[in-house]
């Protein structure tokens, strides 16, 4: 670890760190907002890679070691050490503070899906936008054989939300869930899409934002939620297997096909506008049957049909949050790319 790092990592205190975390954990959850980027312009990234970077082996041996005494003196001071090494009081006290903001933040989005899901969309779509130059940016050949990629990407997409989106939307089905996580964690290495646009994409995004919801009223009750606390531990051993066996295979082809992958990524995020179209038959799409027969009415975004735009206001509210959308994505790209000139 270089000195310009480590005087880095001793600059921030446990408050500092948590409030990091906490703006990481907003930009994680609003779906084509990357927490890598934020990670970058708050000047944390390097220093999360470096602690995760430190995990291995080792870590668990040392942690089997305590276990396997008892925990004993000459354990809890391995331990320590080993928790200094892997810089795990950082690595946590982020974690904790993205954990609560997801949790806090999920009431806001949802709330404005339910409310106002055309502006939303419309406010999505502009964030997600300028991600498209991302994977452009970094094609080394823009060919006809490579950018001809572009069209099973957004094939594939459309045709999900086409054949898929009403059946997987609300959908409890345990191998879902994990595969969603699979998929959700996989796309945070590739360049300009986010987790949580991925699940919105999947029909999942506001199943998640309900999850957490119900765990936190049900506990704010004296209530354990069981059935959310299991989707949710599905949810994140996917994102676990996702993040050592997936995620591998997509740096694989990012190395092996470079362009023909970045352009289908290109693909994905433009077949992804069709799902997040702004004008949509809301009512129509609200009432989706659990597996018991119960109708569920959160549900909108995935299963509402598209139409055309009714009125001059429709159209002019949802042009403001798009132009909204773009002047934030704009902002933080702009961010990005200062912090990427003063580290480099």
């Amino acid at each position: 670890m270089n000195r310009s790092l480590d005087a880095e990592m001793k600059s921030d205190g446990i408050a500092a760190t948590f409030f990091k975390g906490f703006l990481i954990g907003i930009a994680n959850i609003i779906p084509g907002v990357s927490g890598g980027t934020f990670a970058l312009i708050l000047g944390v990234l390097e220093r999360i890679l470096a602690s995760l970077g430190a995990i291995g082996a080792n870590t668990f041996k040392v942690a089997g070691r305590s276990l396997k005494n008892c925990f004993s003196r000459e354990s809890l001071y391995e331990l320590r050490d080993e928790a200094n090494r892997i810089d795990l009081v950082f690595l946590c006290t982020l974690l904790i503070g993205a954990a609560v903001s997801v949790l806090a933040f999920s009431f806001v989005i949802n709330w404005a899906l339910v409310n106002h899901p055309g502006i939303t969309l419309a406010f999505f779509i502009g964030l997600i936008i300028p991600a498209i130059a991302v994977p452009w940016k970094m094609m080394e050949n823009r060919s006809m054989k490579s950018l001809l990629w572009i069209i099973p990407g957004a094939g594939l997409t459309v045709g999900v939300a086409l054949a898929f989106g009403a059946k997987l939307s609300g959908t409890d089905n345990a191998l879902l869930v994990f595969l969603t996580g699979v998929v959700a964690i996989s796309s945070m290495i590739l360049p300009g899409i986010s987790g949580s646009f991925v699940m919105l994409v999947l029909g999942q995004y506001q199943t998640v934002l309900g999850h957490l919801q119900g765990l936190q009223v049900n506990l704010a009750r004296g209530v354990i939620a069981w059935g959310s606390i299991f989707w949710l531990g599905m949810l994140a051993l996917g994102c676990l297997v996702g993040l050592f066996t997936f995620a591998r295979f997509l740096s694989w082809l990012l190395k092996k096909y470079r362009n023909a992958t970045l352009a289908f990524l290109i693909g994905l995020v433009i077949g992804s506008f069709w799902v997040l179209w702004p004008f949509k038959d809301f009512e129509a799409g609200a009432e989706v049957k659990g597996r018991s027969g119960e109708v569920k009415t959160e549900i909108l975004v995935a299963t509402a049909p598209n139409r055309l735009p009714e009125s001059g206001k429709e159209v002019l509210g949802c042009g403001i949050a798009l132009v909204a959308g773009l002047g934030g994505a704009a902002g933080m790209n702009a961010l990005g790319r200062k912090k990427g000139t003063k580290s480099g």
